[in-house]
This record gives structure tokens, sequence and C-alpha cells, in this order.
């Protein structure tokens, strides 16, 4: 028995035929590939965009990462920037393979309905190698074959354009190479699903039935997903890989898109119904058509829509993220500039040194710690009235008329300190004494000062008392004021006893208070030093409340901005009272609440209230002779003035209103966003311009049949760009549809989960119009060409197009 000889026909083992070529396994192949060079091509050119797109946005990312915290902020340890950026990455670790997979999505999309292009081009051919003995084998073989040599010509294509790319989108070059592992998963991705979609292509009408059944198993699934993660997502947090972060937007996006095709094709079939009966060939004929090819057209309406949809999401995305995490560190920061200086109380002089650094409009004291009401902690913030414009509005988050409507408050402390005139430059006090006993203690004097910015400051006066005629004692003591901001106010003033074994009870009289430099002040105070007593209030500048030397029982309460959470909490509403106490002090107040905040500025809980700093002092002066002071210098003005800031006040760390380290790591999620929405707009183009062509193709019969009707060539070509115009501007104004639910539903969700430390009171969806705007100007301006040259091709073939006899 003799071998057949390779160019004909040997019987098999099951006494069926195989073919054997004269020319071998890959002449076949690269045959085949040259018959439909253009299909394959505009595959190889998908794959290159999706390469291209992926590895620029995991180059970008990784560059965000890399760049962190370079240069840190001032003041704040190398080691805990690396712990912020560390937390920044673990964030952006959930988020990122969202634009990985959205782009993924996009490029199998395209390249699946370019292999069904190929297959069906194919037809004749595959029923004549099936005829000749081509088996299953072979044809999984050499459709893997061919899938490869797609996906290796797309990233010969796709791997050098990202590198060409890279400047642009924030990378380099270096960064696209070292994303390979990202572009070798997406290739062997989409080389699977090309060769797959040739298979199932290839089985034609016999699988039909099970592909539709698995097609609605997908939508469903799809479906199901979504809602699962519209669900789950408000309660994801950005500390690590989280999957529902992961698909939450391929997930939402793809179902809106699955769901804007069901209604395409509805509207198409109900269109076409009256466009039918009317007796002119236009609209009827291009209605009847889109409705007869709803397949074909589905995956382009597929495309485009679910580009326009990215998008809007990419929009909204970027200018909510913006939004919310600005709105959250001005809320956090409290200014635009803050230094903390605990356990240092501010002074007048750091205020001052802060306010005049360049880029600094306006400085103020601010009192932020943890009060206790009950068994819980609460964080108390407290800034000076005259001061309020340094406090940030916050995107409106943040009312600050609401503070000042504090400090005027019936029934409630009040702040009234006197000024001592813009030429003062000293203060003198002059203090009546009248004992119980022949030998009265030494007393010193005191006065408690505001500066201009509301800082609070102790001045010790210094004097010497002398006997007077009625037998008392009048001590007069004086001091220059000290640097700060003028003019300066009198808040209050206060005697202290020298210790001494002898404590006699003493009646004190303010006989006089003149600024030095200025003038005589109108002040008067009475007040008895009991015995035992070291100290007392003698006159304070709360309008007569306590009538001097300070009563616990007689101090009135502070008007206060409690957060709803606080008063949730608390189970009180506006005009409630609770009782408070300062965290280590052993120090009480009272409050009531005047108004009700979603947040409060600078406070380090969501528990909070926020306080007038005049009237908090004067209730501290009420209670007791020392008061707490202000730990904080708060600032208005550039961010970029941190560096001055810390400067001047101890090369202290600064906190900005701008978002932190943690943030501007995250923060590559968007450019991310627009770097995949630019490539997945090139997807949609490339994969539209070869659905178009190869319609035009297989519909080129119909032509001839058209002009023999008497339908112009110049009409032709007018009908076909109707109905292309009618799919690809429903599939825009359906994915931008599906752009704004989505955006809707997920995106505050969203920025949450992969963006530590985002405010639940900062919400609300705002769009970046300008980049949506030239995205979808550049989609629909490309998608206009591929109209216009359907158009001409059809005009320009309908002239030459005859009847033939298959057509008859």
């Amino acid at each position: 028995m003799t071998r057949p000889r390779s160019g004909g026909c040997r019987p098999s083992s099951d006494g069926e035929t195989t073919l054997t070529t004269r020319v071998g396994r890959s002449r076949l192949l690269l045959l085949r590939a040259r018959a439909r060079a253009g299909l394959l091509a505009s595959a190889a050119a998908t794959v290159a965009v999706a390469l291209a797109t992926v590895c620029l946005v995991v180059a970008r990312l990784a560059r965000a990462v890399a760049d962190a915290g370079d240069p840190p902020p001032p003041g704040v340890p190398a080691a805990e920037v690396a712990a912020q950026v560390e937390r920044g990455a673990a964030a952006l670790a959930s988020a990122a393979p969202a634009l990985v997979l959205m782009v993924a999505i996009l490029a199998a999309t395209a390249v699946a309905q370019l292999a069904r292009l190929v297959t069906a081009a194919r037809e004749h051919e595959t029923i004549t190698l099936r005829a000749r003995g081509f088996s299953s084998a072979q044809a999984w073989v050499t459709d893997a074959a061919e899938g490869a040599l797609v996906t290796v010509a797309g990233a010969v294509l796709g791997v050098p354009l990202a590198a060409v790319l890279a400047a642009p989108a924030g990378a380099s070059a270096v960064d696209v190479v070292v994303a390979w592992p990202w572009g070798l998963a997406t290739g062997v991705v989409l080389a699977i699903v090309f060769a797959v979609s040739l298979r199932r292509g290839a089985r034609g009408r016999a699988s039909a039935r099970v592909t539709r059944a698995t097609t609605g198993a997908a939508v469903v699934s799809v479906l199901l997903a979504s809602a699962l993660v519209v669900w789950q997502l408000p309660l994801a947090r950005g500390t690590g890989f989280d999957p529902i972060v992961a698909v939450a937007p391929a997930v939402v996006l793809m179902a809106g898109a699955l769901v804007a095709l069901a209604l395409f094709g509805l509207a198409a079939i109900a269109a076409a119904r009256p466009a039918a009966a009317l007796p002119a060939v236009q609209p009827s004929y291009p209605a009847r058509q889109v409705a007869r090819r709803i397949p074909i057209y589905a995956v382009a309406v597929l495309l485009v829509a679910l580009t326009v949809a990215q998008a809007v999401f990419a929009s909204a995305y970027s200018a909510t993220w913006t939004a919310m995490t600005t709105d959250s560190a001005a809320v956090r920061a409290g200014a635009d500039l803050r230094v903390d200086l605990s356990p240092q109380a501010a002074t007048p002089a750091d205020v001052g040194a802060a306010g005049s650094v360049p880029g600094v409009t306006a400085s103020a004291p601010a009192l932020l710690g943890e009060v206790e009401i009950g068994d819980d902690e609460v964080s108390l913030a407290a800034v000076p009235v005259s001061s309020l414009a340094v406090v940030s509005a916050a995107g409106g988050l943040v009312d600050r008329a609401a503070v000042e409507a504090a400090a005027e408050t019936d029934g409630t402390v009040t702040a009234e300190p006197v000024p001592l005139g813009e030429g003062a430059s000293g203060l003198r006090v002059s203090v009546r004494i009248a004992a119980d006993h022949d030998r009265p203690s030494q007393v010193t004097l005191v006065a408690v000062l505001l500066d201009a910015a509301g800082t609070p400051l102790r001045l010790r006066l210094e004097g010497e008392a002398r006997p007077d005629a009625d037998g008392s004692q009048v001590l007069t003591a004086e001091a220059a004021l000290p640097d700060g901001t003028t003019p300066w106010r009198l808040l209050a003033i206060g005697v202290g006893r020298v210790r001494s074994p002898i404590s006699v009870g003493m009646q004190l009289t303010l006989a006089s208070v003149e600024a030095v430099g200025g003038g005589r002040l109108e002040v008067e105070a009475e007040a008895t030093l009991e015995p035992g007593t070291d100290d007392i209030v003698l006159w304070l500048a709360d309008g007569g409340q306590t009538g001097g030397g300070g009563s616990d029982a007689a101090a009135l309460p502070v008007a206060v901005v409690a957060s709803r959470d606080l008063t949730e909490r608390l189970g009180i509403a506006e005009g409630g009272a609770f009782e408070f106490r300062y965290a280590g002090t052993g120090r009480r107040g009272n409050a009531v609440v005047s108004s009700i905040a979603e947040v409060v500025p600078g406070a380090a809980s969501s528990r909070a209230f926020f306080a007038p700093l005049e009237t908090l002092l004067v209730s501290q002066l009420q209670r007791d002779p020392s008061f707490v002071s202000p730990n904080s210098v708060w600032a208005a003005g550039d961010a970029a003035a941190r560096d001055g800031v810390s400067a001047v006040l101890g090369d202290r760390p600064v906190m900005t209103a701008a978002p932190d380290v943690v943030a501007d790591v995250v923060r590559a999620l968007v450019p991310g966003w627009w770097i995949a929405t630019a490539g997945a707009t090139a997807l949609a183009l490339v994969a539209a311009f070869a659905i178009v062509q190869t319609l035009a193709i297989a519909r080129r019969r119909e032509l001839g049949v058209l002009r023999a009707l008497g339908i112009t060539a110049a009409a032709q070509g007018r009908m076909r760009a109707a109905e292309l115009s009618g799919v690809l501007g429903g599939a825009l104004v359906l994915g931008g549809v599906v752009g704004l639910l989505a955006s809707w539903l997920i995106v505050p969700d969203l920025v949450r989960a992969v963006t530590p430390g985002i405010l639940s009171a900062a919400g609300g969806i705002t769009f970046s119009a300008a980049p949506l705007g030239f995205a979808l100007l550049a989609l629909t301006a490309g998608l206009a060409v591929i109209v216009v040259a359907a158009s001409l091709g059809v005009a320009r073939a309908a002239r030459t197009q005859t009847v033939t006899e298959e057509s008859r």
C-alpha cells in the first residue's frame, strides 16, 4: 500500500476525506488573509488602539504614584508622606481595573463584530473548505493563528503608538514599557475573542438558537450585576482592591448600553411601519433597511452609545471628584491654610506673622479641641466673628452667616470688647482696694486683650499700690501693648492675689481704665475677692450680663452651630441646649443650638459644633478667671503660600484646602478616564468604519436595482447618508442618556469608594463641559466623515452598477 501524495485526498480512518493542499497551511492562511485584508487590518488597528490605550492608562496611573509627595509638603515627615502615598496607591488599586475593563469591553466588542464580518465575507469559502474535508480542529488552529497574527500586528503598531503618546498623556516611554503585562493580557484576551468569534460565525445558522439563548443569558447577567453594583457600591471604601469598585463603571455602563440597544431596535421597528406606508422611497426605504439590518447595525450602535456614555461618565467623574475632594479638604482644614500649634497657644505674633506672608490675604486664631457631652467625644471649633472671612465656604457646604448670627442670639453670651483706639500704645488701670483687715494682701492686675484678628492675650500690668485718704489703697498698673495686629480691644480685667500666709477679703472697685496714647475708657466694675480666693475677674466685656466677678450660676449659654450628626445623637433640634466639658481641664460650659449645619469647618469628626471665639472666651471667663487659648492659625490665601506660612511658624506642617497626598494619587483617575475615553472614541470610529464599509460591499447588488427603478445615484447616496445618520445619531443620543443615568447612579458613591476622606455631606453631580464637548465633537466629526464617505461611495458605485442575473 502506498502513501497518497500531498496534492490529493486520502481516506481517513472513518472513511471520510480530509483536505491536503498543494500549498501548506501557512500558505492557505496567507491567501485567506489577503482576500480579507481590509477587515483584518481594521481588527489589527482595533487591537493596536486597545493596547495603546491600556498601556497609556496604566503608565499614567503608575507615574502618578511615583511622583506623589515630590516635593513633600512642608513640615511633614518623609515617613508620613510615604504612608500617605501607600494609602493612595491602595485606593487606586480598586479603581484602576475599571479603566482597563472599559477599554477591553469596547475592543472585544469591536473585534468580535469584525470577526463575524470576516466570517460572513468568507461564507462561500468556508462551505467549499468543509466540502473538501477541512476539519473542525484544522479550522480552530487556523482561526487561532489568524487571531494571534492580528494581535501581533496590533501590538507592533500599538506599543510604539503608546510610546509616542506617553508624554502628552503625562507619562514616559519607560512607563509604557513597564505596563507590558497589562498590554499582554489585553492582547491575549482580544486574540481569544477574535478566534472564538470566527468559529462561532462559521457555524452559522446551526448555532443561531444557542447563540440567542447565550446572548439573552449574558444580557440578564449584566443587568443583575449592575443592580448588585448599585446596591453594594455605597458600602465600598478605597482601602485596597474591591471587586465591586473594579467592575462598577463597566457593568453599569454596559447594562445601560444594552438597554439603549434594545430601545434602538424597538424604535427602528416602530418607525419602519409608518414609513413603509408612505409612497415615497425616502424615508420609507432607509427606515425599512435599518429595521431589517438591526443585527448588523447593533454593534455600531452599541459601540457608539457606549463611547458616548463613557465620555459623559468621565466628565461627571472628573468634575464631581474635583468638587467633592476639594470641598471635603476645605471643610476638614477649615481655611485655605491651617497650622496647628498644640500644645502651644496661637499668639498675636503667630497670627500676624502668618498674615504677613505673600499670598495670604487674612489670618486668624482658631480653637480646635475635643469636648465631652455625656460619654461622647465631640469636636469643637471656634473662630472670631471678626475674622470669619478666613473660614472656607467649601463650595457652599459651610454657612458663615450662621456662625455670625449665632453671636447675636438672644439669651446667650454676648461679647462686647472695648476698643483701645488706633493710637493706643499701652493700657493703664487703677483699682481701689478696701480690705477687711489692716494689712490687705498684695494683688496684681491682668488684662485680657484681643487684637484686630480676635487673638486673645493675657497682659500683665505692673504698678504699685498707694494708700488713699479714706484708708483704702489705689493700685495703678500699666503695660505697653505687644506687637500684634492693631487696633486692640479690651475683653476683661482680672485681679490676682499674691500668695501670702494671710488671706483676707477685699472690696475691689475699678477706678479708671485708660488707653495710653488714647483716652479714658468707659469701664466700671466692682467685685469682692473672698478670703481663700486667689483670682477673680473684676470686669468682663459681656454687656453687664454677670455684673463682674464671675458667677457660674449667672453664666449664660453659648450659641453654637451644631452638626446634624451631633443633634441627631443628642436628640435635639434648633433651640435645644446641652452641657459640655472641655477635655482634660475639668472646665464646663453650656450651649444652645442656634442652627444646624451638615458640616463644621475644621472639626475632626462629624459630631461637632462651631462657636464664635469671642463669646466662647466670655463664657469661660464668666465661670473662671482663666480661659482655653486658641491653638491653631487659619489663613485665607493661595495654597502656594504654604511654604512661607510653614517657615514663619517654625516649619510646622500646613494643612491646606487642597486635596492631600492621598487624593493627589487618586487624582490620576481623572486623566485616566479621559485617556480611556479617547481610546474608546478611536475604537468606535475604527469599528464603525469597518462595519459601514462591509455593509456597503454586501449591499452593492441593490444599487443596480434601485437605479433600474429610477432612483438616481445622488438620491441613493442621500438615502444611505440618511440611514447611517439616523442610526449613528440615535446611538449618540441614547449614549448620552445612558451616561447621564449611570453618572447619577454611581458617580458620587464611586468617588467616595476610591478616595479616602470624602465627607458624607459632599455630594451632587457636576460635569466638565469643555472636555466633554471636545470628546463628543471629535466622535461626531469622525462619524460624520464616515457617513459622508459612505454616501459618496454609494453614489459613485450606483452610477456604474447594473442589474445582474442573480439580482433578477
